[in-house]
């Protein structure tokens, strides 16, 4: 269960919140809202919403912290329900709340440090995300 602080937007078919974890700032998971515990069973709407959610949350975060490139990933090793993790990742250093963020890991397979935020600081995090999103695009209608 999402706490509430990282809350960035809930929608019909995906949930998006920042990471507990902001060793790379920005790391937001993007949760699908039914019970599916594989990828494989997703259906084809909540396919073409999740596209139109990475490419929101990812021009969210270009505005505010302009990543060099991202990495995307569905890591389901604690949690078998569906989500995908959308990771910035930084050539040089970025500052945002008064701290500075490293990428010491940049072009290689992101780290295991942890820097998890408070709740204080996940709430402005997921205000600030929630503000840079642009609206949510409607997905062409089905042809039969």
């Amino acid at each position: 269960m999402l706490a509430p602080e990282t809350l960035v937007t809930a929608g019909p078919l995906w949930t998006v919140a920042v990471n507990r974890n902001q060793n790379l700032l920005g790391k937001t998971v993007l949760v699908v809202n039914r019970p599916v515990e594989s990828v494989t069973a997703l259906r084809p709407d909540e396919w073409s919403n999740l596209h139109c959610q990475i490419t929101r949350v990812t021009e969210a975060l270009d505005e505010l912290f302009k990543p060099d490139q991202y990495n995307h990933a569905f890591l389901m090793n604690a949690d078998a329900h569906v989500h995908l993790h959308v990771v910035p990742r930084y050539r040089t250093e970025r500052r945002w709340g008064g701290q500075i963020f490293s990428d010491p890991h940049f072009g290689a397979l992101f780290g295991t440090e942890q820097r998890v935020f408070n709740a204080a600081e996940l709430a402005s995090l997921a205000a600030a995300i929630r503000a840079s999103l642009p609206e949510a695009a409607t997905a062409p209608a089905a042809t039969s």
